[in-house]
């Protein structure tokens, strides 16, 4: 057991340091050098350590890539958004949906129900539409350009109410607007007098795999209350990232946007200019 309790306290200390020399991990640890060479020569044959050779230091070594893309993997997202969703419920007293983009899909994976009496349609398990929804669009518009058009090509536009996307020119226009805000809204576009406000969720690889959103019946709730939960709602996404192993410094593909923008303005036919987001007859916030 002390050798056990010595190997994870090299770990540790390589992890903390980025890179340490044998004597240092010998000196930090108060063992001999010998002792320190045994045991960092056993965790580098495992991969848990490797040597920089020209530097004749040891770093942390692949294994613990391999072994958190495993745990990452197998982990349910509905555990993870488990705690931020009943806070998100708790707060706002609406209606919090968890979708899971699965394969060209946007699915209902998890929901908590709204205090009020009267509720919305919506089922775990049930496809929420790509393009007139709040979920949909908040993964939509963060996906790689080809992506995006692939998703496009499956889409069969279908108006649901007056205010429901129904081409693919103002669906583009829309998703370039979602980019630039970083959240996604659903201006009773799928259901008459419901609205929702989503945010994406990223995984260990910087991608949005699901959305997470604030959804009232409007004549329950202002407008102008829904829009006000985007803090709440952005850092619950941002909550629900970080346990999927996100990290800011990999970054969010932002900076890669407006050439995203351009190229989908282009096979849509039209201008890249006409992707400023403000279609005509829709409120912009």
């Amino acid at each position: 057991m002390k050798s056990l309790e010595k190997v994870f306290r090299i770990i540790d200390l390589v992890e903390d340091n980025k890179e340490m020399k044998l004597q240092e991990i010998a000196d930090e640890l108060g063992l001999y050098k010998s002792t320190a060479h045994r045991l960092v020569a056993e965790l580098c044959k495992n991969g848990f350590l490797r040597k920089n050779e020209s530097t004749k230091s040891y770093q942390l070594g692949m294994k613990f890539v391999d072994l958190s893309s495993h745990i990452i993997d197998n982990m349910d997202i509905r555990e993870v958004a488990t705690r931020g969703i009943k806070r998100l419920n708790d707060v706002t007293g609406e209606t919090i949906h968890l979708a899971l983009l699965v394969d060209n899909q946007v699915i209902y994976v998890d929901k908590k129900e709204s205090a009020h009496a009267i509720r919305m349609y919506s089922q775990i398990g049930k496809v929420a539409p790509i393009y007139c929804t709040g979920v949909g669009k908040a993964v939509l518009a963060f996906q790689p350009a080809e992506t995006i058009e692939k998703l496009l090509d499956g889409v069969h536009f279908q108006r649901f109410t007056p205010n429901t996307i129904v081409t693919r020119k103002e669906l583009v226009r829309e998703l370039a607007t979602i980019r630039r805000n970083g959240f996604a809204f659903d201006r009773e576009e799928h259901e008459l007098h419901v609205g929702c406000i989503a945010g994406p969720v990223r995984d260990n690889t910087a991608s949005v795999v699901a959305s997470v959103s604030v959804t009232a019946v409007l004549y329950q709730l202002k407008w102008e209350r829904l829009v006000a939960y985007r803090d709440l709602l952005l850092s619950v996404c941002k909550e629900i990232s970080t346990g999927l192993g996100y990290r800011e410094s990999m970054g969010d593909g932002a900076r890669a946007a407006p050439r995203r923008d351009r190229a989908l303005a282009l096979r849509d036919g039209r201008s890249p200019r006409s992707t400023s987001g403000k279609g005509k007859g829709r409120r912009s916030f």
